[in-house]
């Protein structure tokens, strides 16, 4: 069996040398059959891929005008060959012409030949084909070499198209097949013979092997192999017994360490490595059962960066928690070994004290802490403010669970930020009020919001020189059933803590814009003020907002004024120096309120496209009395002449403040002298017929 097979396995080893020699013949045939066909059919070739080109199904290639002459061109070429069929593949994988016409249209994008015949290369295929549609005609039982060949104008030109050779090598392989079986019978025989010699000299030197060992010494070479085997089993076993204990301890001691660390990971801040809420809860669960017992109190110190998200927007999210984990580490150093500092998220802080007898240990802690915080950290060698404020609560009397004292002294921190930063607070029930009445204004505004209460008042701004109405300050109102207006005072700042202020600034600002362009018909080039906030200004799309507020209510930009306050100049100048400058180039005008209030600068003044100062009103109250108030105000009007920007004095009240602000050429003013905040049909009212305080005015003129 092994003879015949070793003979089988040379007759195939030589099929297979043969057959390759077959294919490599055939690729050198129809390479050069390829370079015949490109030189000499090209005239032919050429336009018939270009018509191609412009044929995306295949009935349309099947009606290729050229088709039936480059057949016939193709035929006469190959005839006397081997050839018994040729395609024509364009770039795209399409077959755009076939010897055998129901072809023709065929995608070949995804054949691998195809494919490594566009990269430049040639493959072949041998197969066998019961039926195959040749030149000739249909012919059966067939051997077919298939060559995928690149075709090129010229050498070294770029591929154009892609041609499939069928050659017909069932001679070939038939001549290879009866050689073969001659190849194997040969083998076959020779094997045999050697084979039988072979066998005899064996069996010959078998037997005289058996004569001259004795059973007795079989015998002892088999115990000894099974006391071998046996010793051998047995230490491998004791081996692996080994390996296998020394792998299981390594294996629980491992589990071991992971559990004990997914354990940390649910109980501690992944960043810092404080504990977590979860970790603190549960330790002022248990200093709450303990004070309980004790009869003395828990306290709890809710602890926030203050501006902390200057550092992150300044530096980047990666400095930002650099700095926590440095506040965290000095943190510990302030407190016991009992206390317990937790981080929530964010740049948020708890501090657990148990065991206190009195509040006047949680407040030395807070103090403590925060003079910790107000030496700069080192970070990255920078060094970084980490001001904070804390809020503090207590057990029993702020709370009698952990959630509770968190929630309120969590209350408390708000307070105290709301107290200047930099300090803390002790918790106190009129917190949870104020926290209430803000929770109430939210609701109430975000209901108002949706039912379109709010409305706009306008105060007249007065041409000094003129006396004449020339522009209009859009102030948001908040009506409520009884008629009662809510204080600016009382909503403003919680629109601008919750961001209600952007949608309620886009309001007014379309709302404003659509009623100036109403009063042009009675009051041409009548200008209308609106107040930014600094939330709203910080919005990415706020210059494209005024700009659709201005298209949809095709006010002309320059008879829009936005006011802005001196803080939000000073904030992310680069940011602000880009928005103020698309607004400048809108054509819209720009104010700076409140004048003098703020950071006061030249610098400003000279880098922002800025066009009028609004004096603010603490200057103008006591003017006619207060020699410093008139310094300013002369001195702010000479600046602004001179850098070539209108002056509005806000707050006039009096006719001593109007005459001593025309003396000094001040361009415009506004206030109760000449009129209060009033609704759009009041406002109108007023542009038809000036008061008398008007009409006393324009004799001066």
């Amino acid at each position: 069996m092994s003879i015949a097979l070793v003979g089988v396995a040379l007759g195939y080893l030589y099929r297979e040398v043969a057959v390759r020699s077959l294919v490599e013949m055939g690729e050198s045939n129809n390479r050069a059959l390829t370079t015949v066909l490109a030189n000499s059919m090209w005239p032919r070739l050429g336009p018939y891929l270009a018509t191609a080109e412009r044929l995306r199904t295949p009935e349309a290639l099947l009606q290729h005008p050229d088709r039936a002459g480059f057949a016939a061109a193709l035929i006469e070429h190959v005839k006397g060959l081997s050839v018994a069929k040729v395609k024509v593949y364009d770039l795209e994988g399409r077959t755009v012409f076939s010897s055998e016409a129901q072809q023709i249209g065929e995608d070949k994008s995804r054949n691998a030949g195809f494919i490594g015949a566009r990269a430049g290369k040639v493959l072949s295929e041998l197969t066998h084909r019961n039926q195959f549609s040749a030149f000739e005609g249909v012919v059966e039982h067939r051997d077919m070499l298939s060559t995928y060949l690149p075709v090129r104008q010229a050498p070294g030109e770029p591929i154009v198209a892609v041609l499939e050779v069928y050659d017909d090598v069932t001679p070939f392989l038939a001549r290879i097949t009866h050689t073969q079986q001659q190849v194997v019978l040969g083998v076959v025989g020779l094997l045999f013979l050697l084979y039988g010699v072979l066998f005899f000299i064996v069996r010959h030197a078998d037997g005289v092997i058996r004569r001259q060992h004795a059973e007795r010494e079989q015998a002892q070479a088999a115990l000894q192999e099974a006391h071998d085997l046996l010793e051998r089993r047995v230490a491998e076993r004791t081996l692996a017994l080994g390996r296998a204990n020394d792998e299981l301890e390594a294996e629980i001691a491992e589990r071991r360490l992971a559990d004990q660390r997914v354990v940390h990971m649910a109980h501690h801040d992944a960043l810092t490595g404080l504990p977590n809420r979860s970790l603190l809860t549960d330790r002022v669960e248990q200093a709450i059962a303990h004070a309980a017992r004790a009869d003395n109190r828990v306290a709890l110190l809710f602890l926030d960066l203050d501006r902390f998200k200057n550092i992150n927007d300044s530096l980047g999210h990666g400095m930002g928690d650099q700095l926590l984990q440095a506040v965290a580490a000095r943190l510990k150093t302030c407190l016991r070994t009992e206390d317990t500092a937790a981080r929530l998220g964010g740049d948020e802080f708890i501090i657990s004290l148990p065991g206190v007898s009195d509040s006047a240990e949680p407040a030395r802690v807070a103090t403590r802490i925060l003079a910790e915080l107000a030496r700069p950290l080192e970070v990255a060698g920078q060094r970084l403010p980490a001001a904070a404020s804390i809020g503090i609560s207590l057990y029993p009397e702020d709370g009698d669970n952990a959630q509770t004292l968190l929630r309120n002294a969590d209350t408390a921190m708000y307070h105290a930020k709301e107290s200047g930063r930099g300090n803390y607070q002790f918790f106190s029930p009129q917190m949870n009020e104020r926290v209430s009445r803000r929770l109430s204004t939210e609701t109430a505004m975000r209901r108002a919001i949706e039912h379109d209460e709010f409305v706009l008042h306008y105060q007249p701004l007065i041409d000094l020189a003129s006396g004449i109405v020339c522009g209009a300050e859009a102030l948001l109102r908040w009506p409520q059933p009884d008629k009662r207006l809510v204080s600016p005072a009382d909503f403003i700042p919680v629109a601008e803590d919750t961001g209600l202020i952007v949608p309620l600034g886009e309001w007014v600002l379309r709302q404003a814009c659509a009623q100036a362009k109403a009063w042009q018909a009675q009051s041409p080039g009548l200008r209308i003020s609106v107040n930014l906030s600094p939330r709203q200004f910080r919005q990415k799309h706020m210059v494209s907002m005024v700009a659709q507020a201005l298209r949809d209510s095709c006010l002309p930009p320059h008879l829009l004024e936005l006011e802005l306050t001196e803080g939000m100049l000073l904030h992310h100048a680069d940011d602000t120096v880009q928005t103020l400058t698309q607004l400048g180039a809108m054509g819209v005008h720009l104010a700076i309120d409140d004048f003098g209030t703020g950071y006061s600068s030249l610098a400003y003044l000279k880098r922002f496209p800025i066009h009028s100062l609004k004096i603010d009103r603490s200057f103008i109250q006591d003017l006619h009395s207060d020699k410093d108030d008139a310094a300013i105000v002369t001195a702010i009007i000479a600046m602004a002449r001179g850098l070539d920007l209108r002056v509005v004095a806000e707050g006039v009240e009096t006719e001593q403040q109007r005459a001593f602000l025309r003396a000094l050429a001040c361009d415009m003013a506004q206030g109760f002298f000449f009129g209060r905040p009033m609704p759009e049909a009041d406002f109108s009212e007023r542009l038809r017929a000036p008061t008398p305080i008007e009409q006393a005015l324009w004799p001066q003129i």
